[in-house]
């Protein structure tokens, strides 16, 4: 009987978390990106009750899906730190960077490659105590009342990893106690998967409640609160300085608007009503700092022209407007002053 609740456990658990997880990815598409790492986080968390139910109700032990729910942690670690990291959308390597330990550990496993199986768990384990320490002083640096400040998270996530060591260090050393620890394990996973998931879905029905609810005001309704706001900024900081977006002089509200996974008019909100400034400004002001650092390495031989091109202008006329709507003077004159 009481193996039959712990199946319906693991079960009833993942489906929940599961169905909740696409709400908390759907809910969260057009705001805070970092929040997407959580849930992720969660739903490899899930893989471990997950798989102890198809082990135990179907009898399948498949090493594959054995080693996947003993390195999971690994993974878990890697999307819980880039959740406490970083509040805007990291770049794909990053995401890569922290995910490969999981793959490279579970092939390891899989491939049933044995030598050096000291220094591979020395390194299991350190990789997990650095995440730990890392995750720490992350959430040392979070603001007070987010998700990333919540300390009862921080402890929830330091006694699995923690706990998860000890069913490891267990099991290695032939310990009579590692089947009670692993149910532990699995039973812990699965009451805050449950606790989680419920909460998460009540926060999104209260937040669309009240703005189903919310009175009539003459004062202009903002779609971002200053946190996201904050968040979709650094992340716009990153496309302009980083990917050069302003470059392409195609370049429209709209498209930026994809690439920030908001919608035009919260684009537009966070630009006009967050940071003062309207599109064509803004991609304006990044292309003239651009066009001086080519004038700066350019001679007088070099086509103004080509340069105002390559700063992602339409032509001369707009880039010379802009030029000295912004610095005052001609761009043959600056490059004659500063190059």
């Amino acid at each position: 009987m009481l193996l039959g609740l712990q199946q319906e456990l693991y079960l009833v658990s993942s489906l929940i978390t599961v169905f909740c997880a696409g709400m908390m990815l759907k809910f969260e598409r057009s705001f805070n990106k970092g929040m997407h790492f959580l849930t992720l986080a969660n739903l490899t968390l899930m893989l471990i009750p997950l798989i102890s139910y198809i082990q135990i109700k179907l009898h399948v032990q498949s090493p594959l899906i054995s080693q996947i729910a003993n390195n999971c942690i690994l993974l878990f670690c890697g999307l819980t730190y880039l959740f406490y990291r970083y509040k805007s959308k990291p770049n794909l390597s990053v995401v890569f960077l922290h995910c490969a330990p999981f793959f490279i550990f579970l092939a390891i496993k899989v491939a049933h490659f044995h030598a050096q199986t000291e220094l591979m768990y020395i390194i299991y384990f350190g990789l997990m105590f650095s995440y730990l320490t890392a995750i720490w002083h992350s959430h040392s640096d979070a603001e007070v009342g987010t998700l990333q400040g919540d300390k009862r998270l921080l402890a929830w996530i330091i006694f699995v990893v923690i706990l998860n060591g000890g069913v490891a260090i267990s099991f290695l050393s032939g310990a009579l106690f590692t089947y009670p620890l692993w149910l532990t394990l699995n039973i812990s996973i699965c009451i805050y998967l449950l606790l989680f998931s419920f909460k998460a879905v009540y926060h999104i029905k209260q937040t669309q409640h009240m703005h189903e609810v919310e009175p009539p005001s003459t004062k202009k309704q903002l779609q971002l609160c200053p946190s996201i706001a904050q968040s979709c900024i650094d992340e716009l900081k990153q496309l302009l300085e980083k990917e050069q977006v302003f470059l392409d002089n195609q370049l429209t509200l709209a498209q930026l608007a994809d690439q920030l996974g908001l919608t035009q008019h919260q684009t537009s909100e966070l630009l006009n009503e967050h940071m003062n400034k309207s599109f064509y400004t803004l991609l304006n002001e990044h292309r003239i700092h651009f066009a001086c650092e080519l004038l700066k390495k350019s001679t007088t031989k070099d086509n103004i022209t080509q340069i105002a091109l390559d700063s992602g202008f339409n032509n001369k006329s707009s880039f010379y407007t802009e030029f000295k709507k912004q610095l005052g003077t001609t761009p043959s004159k600056w490059r004659a002053q500063f190059a």
